[in-house]
């Protein structure tokens, strides 16, 4: 069986989690700034929590240079958090 060089935190299933929330969470988190909804400040905190376990995770990849484990994990959750910053604050 064909092992990585490096254990990843995440699976399969963390990383379409931690795209999700890259995507949705500056929303969560913009909407529980407002004191009746903290609820969906709580989501948008671990959605953050997910991208940033996602991108520790990218940086392992990076350095035993599996690239696509770096795109994954780092790249794609990154765009996605700037594109969910930028359409959260319009």
């Amino acid at each position: 069986m064909n092992q990585y060089m490096y254990q990843t935190y995440l699976g399969a299933k963390g990383v379409a989690f931690a795209w999700i929330g890259a995507a949705i969470g500056p929303s969560f988190f913009m909407i529980g700034l407002d004191p009746e909804y903290r609820t969906h400040l709580a989501i948008g905190i671990v959605c953050f929590v997910l991208v940033v376990a996602s991108i520790f995770d990218g940086l392992k990849a990076l350095k035993v240079k599996s690239w696509s484990g770096v795109i994954a994990f780092t790249v794609v959750p990154l765009v996605l958090l700037v594109v969910g910053v930028v359409f959260s604050t319009m």
